[in-house]
């Protein structure tokens, strides 16, 4: 009798689609936003990177309340700041 080989099953793929709830800015072709799931207004708050060799990146989340949504803006005015000083420092 022949042995029946399994194939792994291939995952799934999942299409989430985001509203922007924030743009912070665009550094070296890098966009920083704050994002959220559309229609869902339980999901978290997102900050990602958009752009580069990944397109987009997830950086944090926080909870989906307005005192997550202002850490949220926080963190995000401080990474912007941060690609900003990174990107002159390899732009040289």
């Amino acid at each position: 009798m022949a042995d029946v080989i399994q194939f792994p099953k291939r995952p799934e793929t999942q299409t989430l689609h985001f509203d922007e709830k924030h743009a912070f800015g665009e550094i070296g072709g890098l966009m920083l936003s704050l994002v959220q799931e559309r229609a869902k207004d339980d999901a978290p708050f997102t900050l990602v990177l958009l752009g580069g060799n990944d397109g987009f990146f997830p950086l944090e989340s926080f909870e989906p309340t307005p005192e997550g949504f202002e850490f949220a803006k926080i963190a995000g005015e401080i990474a912007l700041r941060t690609l900003a000083v990174g990107h002159d420092n390899w732009a040289e």
